[in-house]
């Protein structure tokens, strides 16, 4: 099964998504957060740079990048493999958000950053129907699908974790628009505006496993 490893060289953060034990239950995957090291070798094409398995601060694992060759370095792990493992490697556009433990990529993703306490984000993707709602500053992620996308609308339906709920993109008025249950169980519905930003990467995985 393949592995991905998302580079972000201005921050020096690196997210490493590992494969699934099997491509029928895809939720086997985990995801790492890493650091970029300054070293001579950058200006050579090569990254290096190393993963906290977040067990403990001290289980930490190396590995390098070799951009002209294409290939990733593995230490040796054990006993078994004390030689270093050399794999090679596939240079793709950044990893969407939406794409985790997914071996198929999401291509053409939409992120929207919306004003509510803060920000909120929001990233649909009409193909694959995969939809992440992001609260900004909190490291709060939710998961829902596109339930159907037409002209300037889209609908998503949310998993708010224990509840569900419906949420709509207006592209044309730059607003979501979604049904909330007040403490009294009244059902309001409320509109944020919203712009259209770059897509979200996996790199947004950093700060939710480093705080």
């Amino acid at each position: 099964m393949p592995y991905f490893a998302t580079f972000d060289t201005d921050t020096k953060r690196v997210i490493f998504e590992s494969a699934p034990l099997s491509p029928t239950q895809p939720d086997g995957g985990n995801v790492f957060p890493g650091e970029i090291h300054d070293t001579d070798d950058a200006s050579a094409g090569q990254i290096h740079f190393t993963l906290r398995l977040l067990v403990s601060s001290r289980d930490l694992l190396s590995f390098w990048y070799d951009s002209n060759r294409n290939e990733m370095l593995w230490p040796g792990l054990d006993d078994r493999y004390r030689q270093t493992l050399q794999h090679s490697c596939i240079v793709t556009p950044p990893r969407s958000i939406l794409s985790f433990r997914s071996p198929n990529p999401v291509v053409h993703p939409v992120s929207l950053r919306c004003e509510h306490t803060g920000y909120v984000y929001l990233t649909f993707d009409p193909d694959s129907k995969e939809a992440v709602w992001e609260r900004g500053g909190q490291g709060m992620m939710y998961v829902g699908k596109v339930m159907s996308a037409q002209d300037d609308r889209v609908d998503l339906l949310m998993d708010w974790r224990g509840s569900s709920g419906q949420l709509s993109w207006n592209k044309g008025s730059q607003t979501i628009t979604f049904d909330t249950v007040g403490s009294d169980g009244r059902r309001s519905t409320n509109s944020l505006p919203c712009e259209e930003i770059a897509p979200r990467t996996m790199i947004e995985y950093y700060k939710i496993l480093r705080r």
